[in-house]
């Protein structure tokens, strides 16, 4: 199961997604974020609340992140997932 919220604030649009980002919740996400209204918007991902992540759905995050996306991670494995799929350092927000 995943949980995907939507939070559009001025000039940003963030979409917090909750647990497992796999199987048929990658397609759910990526139609929330593809139908969205964020043109001219700062896009950002928070994947705090993420507990899994299958090939699709890693795909999915490197979509985000090449479409401009700013992913928001903490944890080690969630650090290390987003660092593979971006092949760049990631920088954990305090």
């Amino acid at each position: 199961m995943l949980r995907v919220t939507v939070h559009e604030d001025g000039a940003l649009y963030r979409l917090e997604l909750a647990g497992r980002l796999g199987g048929p919740w990658v397609a759910e996400a990526e139609h929330v974020w593809r139908s969205s209204s964020c043109t001219n918007k700062r896009i950002e991902v928070d994947v705090r609340q993420v507990t899994g992540v299958d090939e699709a759905g890693r795909k999915l995050l490197l979509a985000m992140h090449q479409a401009g996306a700013r992913l928001i991670a903490e944890g080690v494995a969630m650090t290390a997932l987003i660092e593979e799929a971006t092949k760049q350092p990631f920088t954990v927000l305090k």
